[in-house]
């Protein structure tokens, strides 16, 4: 089946939340793919904890594994909410984009920052410039889902998520 879709967006875009507001609205199942990492990968309690105890490399192969097994028992249509480093995992996103439409949630940079930093500099921002260590990342990801995903939507900051929501439901009726 090659109709699931892939929610993907860097950390803070509302890749989970909205990716279920999204599949309930209309009536899809959906997944968490840290969800399924976690399940993959018990005894760990993190897909956190996983990937600073096991580096970036078996974490990225987990992600792959957890999303093919997923694929392979699931077989309705799923909303799939990817994670925020999703963009930095070749094999997942070639996966993804030959199982389904890869949709970008694009929301904008210095709102992205506000929401990360609200809970303090988190370990893979630089504590010296965080800013520009965020503005790096931020450029880098969204040049890369820029150029593979199949649907960017610009998503505004309503101060409500429900009211984001609705305007995603809305915008996808003519894309997916």
């Amino acid at each position: 089946m090659k109709d699931h879709l892939f929610f993907c967006g860097i950390k803070h875009s509302g890749k989970s939340t909205l990716g279920a507001f999204y599949a309930r609205a209309n009536n899809l199942a959906w997944v968490d793919l840290d969800d399924l990492i976690l399940k993959a990968i018990a005894p760990w309690t993190s897909v956190r904890a996983y990937y600073k105890q096991e580096g970036q490399m078996a974490f990225q192969a987990q992600e792959v594994a957890a999303l093919e097994t997923y694929l392979c028992s699931h077989h309705e249509r799923t909303v799939i909410s990817l994670g925020g480093g999703a963009s930095d995992n070749e094999a997942l996103l070639s996966l993804a984009k030959s199982r389904g439409r890869l949709i970008y949630l694009m929301v904008e940079e210095g709102v992205l920052f506000r929401r990360i930093i609200s809970g303090g500099i988190p370990p893979f921002l630089d504590e010296s410039d965080p800013k520009a260590s965020f503005h790096a990342l931020y450029a880098r990801r969204h040049a890369i889902y820029g150029n593979i995903c199949d649907v960017l939507v610009q998503l505004p900051n309503y101060p409500d998520i429900r009211d984001t929501a609705s305007f995603l439901v809305e915008t996808l009726k003519s894309e997916v």
